[in-house]
């Protein structure tokens, strides 16, 4: 049988065209996905370079604060080591200040308990023994007995009443642990000189006293105190002293 077209022939045209019209179309729609997918890459690359651009800033910034940082650091252990030197020589001066024997105030004593009768020829004043201005204390193995400050006195008296009315005066200064009586003889005795030339009267006797203190903390064989010494050189802020 022959095939019978039953379109309308003013209708077969239209239909030819609206085929073609959608076969065009496919490339169309093909080339905006390839766009959007384009445009899609280049935001995620564009978004991906400012923030490596921000991050590396960021690191720029984080270097340079440190850099800062570590020199602030590095003046401020300058300090630190100028501190503690300074708490070291402070130290040094207050250990040197308890070890320091108040001579001045010990002679002010003396003369304030010696009577008025009774000439001191000498005072010789030793922080331990072996330890006086001349290299070498007296007293001989009295004053070797005690590592004390002490007084080395010579003298002469009235009588020897007041020989004992000194040592007991002696006692009374502040600080003293023991008057040691080394010797005493009436004057015109063998080895004594006149007592009528030293202002003690006639057959005054002369006397040698050895007045110890408590012992001074730290000092040395010569009487020399015993610190730790701090350096002399050291790097201060703003310089080298």
């Amino acid at each position: 049988m022959r095939a019978v077209n039953l379109i309308p022939a003013d209708s077969r045209g239209r239909g030819r065209s609206r085929g073609a019209s959608t076969g065009m179309a496919m490339p169309v729609y093909v080339l905006l996905g390839f766009l959007a997918a384009a445009l899609a890459l280049v935001t995620l690359y564009v978004l991906a370079n400012n923030s490596i651009s921000s991050r590396t800033a960021t690191l720029t910034n984080l270097k340079a604060e440190v850099t800062q940082e570590q020199a602030t650091m590095a003046r401020l252990g300058e300090f630190t080591k100028f501190a503690s030197l300074a708490q070291t020589r402070i130290s040094t001066v207050r250990s040197i200040a308890a070890a320091r024997f108040d001579w001045h105030a010990a002679l002010s004593d003396l003369s304030k308990v010696v009577p008025a009768n009774t000439t001191l020829q000498s005072v010789n004043g030793t922080v331990v023994p072996g330890a006086s201005a001349g290299g070498s204390g007296g007293g001989g193995a009295l004053r070797s007995d005690v590592t004390a400050p002490a007084f080395e006195l010579t003298g002469c008296t009235a009588s020897q009443d007041d020989v004992a009315r000194l040592i007991s005066q002696l006692r009374l200064i502040n600080g003293v642990t023991r008057v040691t009586f080394s010797n005493s003889q009436a004057a015109g005795s063998s080895g004594s000189s006149s007592s009528s030339t030293q202002g003690c009267g006639v057959n005054g006797p002369t006397f040698d006293l050895i007045v110890f203190f408590q012992p001074v903390a730290n000092a040395g064989a010569t009487g020399v105190t015993s610190v730790t010494a701090a350096s002399t050189t050291t790097t201060t802020p703003g310089g080298t002293q």
